[in-house]
């Protein structure tokens, strides 16, 4: 078999893989387990495709090489952009720790090439094991984060609907009893998805305890902005005992099965949070999809991030299965330095 048949076989085989993947995320798409699949997929099927178009297109090898030599300047880039985002943070949103992430992870892509440089230079085995300890976090944690943002973007991108029973929309910080942009944005997909279905509407349940800053529940605050854009009162349930996002599902779960016990709840929550807050649906065995409302474009660096964090925290087991190969490697790695310095 020539060459353009082994490359159209593996093509086959990666499209069967997709058929299995979408197949399963249009069962169910709040599992992890089908981010961890689609990087990889990704990966093999972009690096197949590259292979089959540079010896089929003149130049495309070129291209290819010329993106490969310039990823060094895209990642001085990217380190760049989260910097930014950091500084523009600290002053619109404050200096809290989580407004500060992308900032840390800005100077974090400079500083630990750096760091890792001056550690080899030193050459004993102690300073190059450090170094290769930060190579191998740096690159899980990376691959973590791709994965996690890849697996958001086709979570929000190719929702799997359904036939709702209720929009849930997850309360946010309200000022003085109005709706802030964030909240905003929450409420006016759960007001888009409302429409969406007719005969009959959905429920709208807005939920959200009062904070120790607010002089209301959020879910009271966000009930009178709906019925100001046209939502009937008896389509709403109110829900405003809830602290954080599992019991704003649990809360409204109950309302909602007390006068819908079949349908599918369609939580609505903003863009960076959507995911969590599917795969925490699931965790609670509840018939739930997640769809996100439009966030302001300088807000999502950090607070993806911080969701990426709570993600992993909630996933532990996952997270230290995928950590298992980098941590052979490292402790192979370690072993062949030690034995080096000592036998030299």
């Amino acid at each position: 078999m020539d060459t353009y048949g082994y490359k159209f076989i593996t093509l086959a085989v990666l499209a069967v893989f997709w058929a299995i993947f979408i197949i399963a995320y249009r069962k169910d798409p709040r599992r992890l387990s089908l981010a961890v699949i689609l990087l990889p997929l990704v990966a093999f099927t972009c690096s197949s495709l590259t292979e089959l178009l540079s010896t089929v297109v003149p130049g495309f090898a070129f291209l290819v090489a010329l993106l490969a030599v310039l990823t060094p300047l895209m990642v001085v880039v990217f380190g760049a952009a989260l910097v930014y985002n950091g500084v523009l943070m600290w002053r619109r949103e404050g200096a809290r720790v989580q407004n500060l992430l992308s900032l840390a992870a800005g100077i974090a892509v400079f500083a630990l090439p750096v760091i890792a440089v001056a550690l080899v230079m030193v050459e004993t085995w102690w300073s190059i094991g450090i170094a290769f300890v930060l190579f191998m976090a740096s690159v899980f944690t990376a691959g973590v984060f791709a994965m996690l943002l890849l697996y958001a973007w086709v979570h929000a991108k190719f929702p799997a609907k359904g036939r709702g029973a209720a929009v849930v929309v997850l309360g946010a910080r309200t000022i003085d009893g109005k709706v802030t942009p964030l909240l905003r944005g929450r409420l006016d997909k759960g007001i888009e998805l409302y429409g969406s279905q007719k005969d009959p509407h959905p429920l709208m349940v807005p939920t959200g305890g009062q904070g120790h800053d607010e002089i209301e529940p959020e879910g009271v605050s966000m009930a009178r902005y709906l019925r100001e854009q046209g939502i009937e009162q008896e389509q709403i349930l109110v829900e405003d005992r809830a602290k954080d996002t599992i019991e704003n599902l649990k809360f409204s779960d109950a309302l909602v099965r007390e006068q819908q016990t079949e349908g599918r709840l369609w939580l609505v929550t903003s863009d960076y949070h959507a995911l969590r807050a599917g795969l925490a649906s699931k965790q609670l065995g509840l018939d739930a999809r997640a769809f996100g409302g439009k966030t302001a474009a300088y807000y999502r660096p950090s607070a993806f991030l911080r969701e990426c964090v709570a993600i992993a925290r909630d996933h532990v087991k996952l997270m230290m299965l995928l950590a298992l190969p980098f941590g052979l490697g490292l402790a192979g790695m370690l072993f062949v330095i030690t034995a080096y310095f000592i036998n030299s």
